[in-house]
């Protein structure tokens, strides 16, 4: 790795400013850390994560240089903002930006710039991403700033192929993400052809595009691609696959479709679809609208708020029955007020106060975040609340209605904070680099449950970072505890039991995004869902579940029992169910607490390496009757089935199908975390079917 220099700031005169176009709500002064192959921007208040960020670049050059085969020939600016917010001020680039890129990188100079998004896994990412992106105009420029516009041209490279590229190496060889898509496209016989991926614009490029390269990455090795980038230049696209694979772009086609279809059509009966276990409720054709995400219940469970675009262009908030899902009405109308630019969608979700009078959301105005509190009955904003921080997502409220918790974004580090519902009060919580999101209180009050990347695989004196597990801020001792059975995969997006003694969360801890239950009484984690999509927003770190606070509650004397999937015997702490002979989990009280409706055969342990196939005309499992789930589905392209092989790999451990040798990711030195791609994803059903430009 190279040693990073000293940082050179330059005198006020000279300070850095990057065009004057966009709106700029105040002036940024730049500062300068020189490294051996970056000039990276930064200014005072991120200057720690800046620093990092630096490290970062110059370890992931290592890999890539070796990679593609190529050198810088001088230092690559890398632009640095705190949060999303003063992102879209940049003038680096001249397209309106939104909360959904995550980066971008420009021609002509082989700028990046990018916002730092509270979680160093997906900093690593998207700095990964983007410096392919450099790498691939500094070899079609050969080495010349502003040069290889004519080389650009006469090349056209597509978009799966600069897209998907820079996907593969910045990311896990499959990721569950980019599986799930693949499984989708496998099983509903709409798997793209690399003609259709070039010529049609409908089929989404960065996942599939990621695919094909990790296909020639595990059969040809990594050093492949970079073999096929250089040769580019000369042959083009199609010249370059003949020259450095010996197949052309049909023949590759032809092999990959097969591998990813054999893998994939075989987990069909392994798993089931979102509908056999719940009914859909907010669909393209029941609401007019193509994207319905971040739901969150009202306390009762009757009512469900989420965001949704209707068919326009703009993302509005709703409320519809939680039972039939009639929309009764729009609660902001983001298009009609300037007060409202945009409505933080993504990474965030609303919270309704404890009697369910009051929404929560966070809003973007002019270069910041504001916390927006609703009237719900009449539809008008009663008060907002503006914090000092770059950014915010995801409140919460207090059972009692006086406070909220939220994520609080400051010099591009994510903190958990604390504010009164009247505005008054603003406390932090947590001080540190790690990721600390999606923060929600238990039902006591005394507890928040949050998802974070802190534990004992995460060290940033090395910057190596752990995998998202959950944790809990017990608020009269300040102390962090970080739960058991999470070392495996991605846990996020905690929502609390209406008794307080589970937490249901969604993992990707077998490779697909499913819901599980954490059990305080025994300590173990339950898989509640088997999907064979998953359950996911449009980005990886998306809110997808909601737990209504009230709905499942039952009385003191009541008993519920349940059992677990049939052919698995009880785990012990530690240790993963294994396949028996028949239920020999004996039902069992659950102490007075209620789990989800039609427990039976629905719990898994979390130690389980491979999900058991489903029992002969057994019911499949039912999720809460009160738990809204945003369930993603790609929108397919449409191909006709064809043959099948094999492929996938969770970013932590392998899938229910081992697959074949090249869907890991044997051959690369490093492996970034998980992000969503950048760029249109239509994606989602069930409850969900997202669109949107994201990473």
């Amino acid at each position: 790795m190279a040693v990073l220099a000293a940082g050179v700031t330059p005198p006020p005169a000279a300070a850095q400013y990057f065009g004057q176009n966009k709106v700029q709500y105040r002036t940024f002064d730049f500062k300068i850390i020189q490294t051996e192959h970056f000039e990276v921007y930064y200014y005072d208040r991120e200057r720690a994560a800046a620093l990092d960020a630096a490290r970062i670049a110059e370890r992931s050059y290592a890999r890539l240089s070796r990679v593609l085969h190529h050198q810088f020939q001088g230092r690559k600016p890398i632009i640095l903002y705190a949060s999303s917010s003063e992102f879209q001020q940049t003038n680096v680039v001249t397209e309106d930006l939104s909360e959904a890129v995550g980066g971008e990188t420009e021609f002509f100079k082989h700028r990046m710039v990018l916002p730092f998004t509270g979680a160093y896994s997906d900093l690593e990412e998207v700095i990964q991403h983007e410096m392919v992106h450099q790498f691939q105009y500094d070899v079609f420029s050969r080495g010349r700033i502003g040069g290889g516009v004519q080389t650009l041209v006469s090349v056209n490279p597509p978009g799966w192929f600069m897209e998907g590229m820079a996907a593969y190496l910045s990311r896990p060889a499959i990721d569950p993400e980019t599986a799930m898509w693949l499984r989708d496209a496998s099983l509903e016989g709409h798997l793209p052809t690399i003609q259709q991926l070039t010529n049609d614009p409908r089929v989404f490029p960065y996942r599939f595009g990621q695919a094909v390269f990790a296909y020639i990455g595990e059969k040809w090795g990594d050093e492949a691609i970079g073999e096929i980038l250089q040769a580019t230049v000369t042959s083009g696209v199609e010249g370059a696959f003949k020259r450095a694979l010996g197949l052309s772009l049909d023949q590759l086609s032809d092999e990959w479709r097969d591998a990813v279809q054999t893998t994939f059509l075989p987990q069909l009966g392994d798993h089931y679809r979102a509908r056999r276990i719940a009914q859909p409720l907010l669909t393209e054709k029941r609401s007019d609208g193509t994207l319905h995400v971040a739901p969150a219940l009202t306390p009762d469970g009757k009512d469900i708020a989420y965001f949704s675009e209707k068919n326009n262009f703009f993302i509005d908030l709703y409320l519809a029955d939680a039972e039939t899902g009639r929309v009764k009405r729009r609660l902001v109308k983001s298009t009609l007020s300037s007060n409202y630019e945009s409505l933080r969608f993504i990474t965030s979700a609303g919270t309704f106060s404890p009697d369910g009078r009051y929404f929560a959301i966070a809003v973007k105005h002019r270069d910041r975040d504001d916390l927006v509190i609703l009237d719900v009955k009449h539809d008008r904003e009663v008060r907002r609340i503006v914090v000092p921080l770059n950014g915010l997502t995801t409140p919460a409220w207090s059972p009692d209605g006086r406070q909220l918790v939220f994520t609080g974004y400051d010099g591009g580090l994510s903190d958990l904070f604390i504010i009164n519902a009247d505005g008054t009060g603003l406390r932090r919580l947590t001080n540190d680099k790690d990721a600390d999101l999606q923060p929600v209180w238990s039902p006591d009050g005394k507890t928040i449950a949050f998802a974070t990347d802190r534990g004992p695989a995460t060290d940033f004196s090395q910057l190596k970072i752990g995998n998202m597990r959950l944790a809990l801020y017990h608020l009269d001792s300040g102390v962090i505890e970080t739960l058991g059975h999470m070392s495996e995969g991605k846990n996020i997006n905690p929502e609390w039991s209406p008794d307080g003694t589970s937490l249901a969360f969604v993992s990707d801890r077998t490779g697909i995004n499913n819901i599980y239950l954490y059990d305080f009484t025994d300590g173990n984690v339950y898989q509640l869902t088997d999907l064979y999509t998953g359950a996911a927003g449009i980005m990886q770190l998306s809110p997808v579940l909601s737990w209504a606070r009230q709905a499942d509650r039952a009385p003191p004397r009541h008993r519920c029992r349940c059992s677990p999937r049939p052919g698995t015997t009880r785990p012990g702490p530690g240790r993963g169910a294994r396949p028996g002979r028949g239920p020999r989990w004996p039902r069992r009280p659950c102490r007075g607490r209620v789990t989800p409706p039609r427990c039976t055969a629905a719990l898994v342990a979390s130690a389980r390496r491979r999900p058991p196939r489903p029992g002969p005309r057994r019911r499949p499992p039912r999720a809460p009757s009160r738990c809204a789930i945003c369930s993603t589905r790609p929108r397919r392209s449409r191909t006709p089935p064809s043959s099948l092989s094999s492929l996938t790999r969770s970013a932590s451990r392998p899938t229910t199908s081992p697959g074949p040798p090249w869907a890991t990711s044997a051959t690369r030195t490093a492996a970034a975390s998980s992000a969503a791609p950048r760029s249109r994803s239509p994606t989602c059903s069930a409850t969900t079917r997202c669109s949107s430009r994201a990473r």
